[in-house]
């Protein structure tokens, strides 16, 4: 192996690790309602669910990706992140599904700057929008932020149907071939009822747990993935 061939390998290697670090950091973090997981294909992609909680998003069920510029975290470039559905929100590109993140993510500062807060921002901008809308000087859906503004009402209507679709789409099949694509099975009581009850006296084996293709299920009518660190 030549030298320069060692140096690549070496800083790949090393990027992989601080990748690895950031995913740990960020599984160590309050995120309740919040899952993502890195491509099984590629670190630099990220997979990602929000189940909102409160505010007038609540109940949404919204899928998003982050990826990571290819000389993450080294190069000052903010990670992006973008939902795969149409999201109706002042900071969410109607276009491309992109979040606004310049005004809370200028630039990225390596070792002062983690996803985890990128996912504290996404969880803020849902659940406390009055909040958020008070005091936020950009936007990414000019039409969104002008009716929020001038006919509250049509806005909360919009969003009512944003939410609405978001729970329509919740148990679409994955889009891509990737093993780590989050993917939810509808609830059904002969399959996860057994599971659920083990959940609940803290006894879940690998050995009763349903054969399910994606990171959890889901009641109808409750959307809230039913795992054991939720119960």
């Amino acid at each position: 192996m030549t030298l320069d061939s060692y140096d690549k390998l070496l800083g790949t290697v090393t990027q992989e690790y601080k990748i690895l670090a950031e995913y740990k950091r960020l599984q160590n973090e309050d995120l309740g309602g919040v899952y993502v997981i890195p491509s099984f294909e590629n670190s630099f992609l990220w997979f990602g669910v929000i189940f909102v909680r409160s505010g007038p998003y609540k109940d949404g069920v919204f899928r998003f990706t982050i990826t990571l510029s290819e000389k993450f975290p080294s190069d000052g470039a903010v990670p992006t992140i973008t939902f795969q559905s149409e999201t109706y929100h002042p900071l969410i590109c109607p276009y491309n599904g992109t979040v606004e993140l310049s005004e809370a993510f200028p630039k990225w500062k390596n070792g002062e700057n983690h996803i985890w807060q990128m996912l504290k921002f996404v969880q803020y901008i849902f659940a406390s929008l009055d909040e958020f809308m008070s005091l936020a000087e950009q936007s990414a859906n000019n039409g969104a932020h002008e009716m929020y503004h001038q006919n509250r009402s049509d806005f909360l209507q919009k969003v009512s149907e944003c939410v609405r679709q978001s729970q329509n789409q919740l148990y679409d099949p994955a889009p891509l071939q990737d093993r780590n694509y989050i993917v939810f099975e509808k609830y059904e009581q002969e399959t996860h009822g057994s599971v659920l009850e083990s959940m609940k006296q803290g006894r879940v084996s690998e050995a009763n747990t349903p054969p399910a293709s994606g990171l959890s299920w889901v009641k109808e009518g409750v959307f809230q993935p039913l795992s054991k660190q939720e119960q």
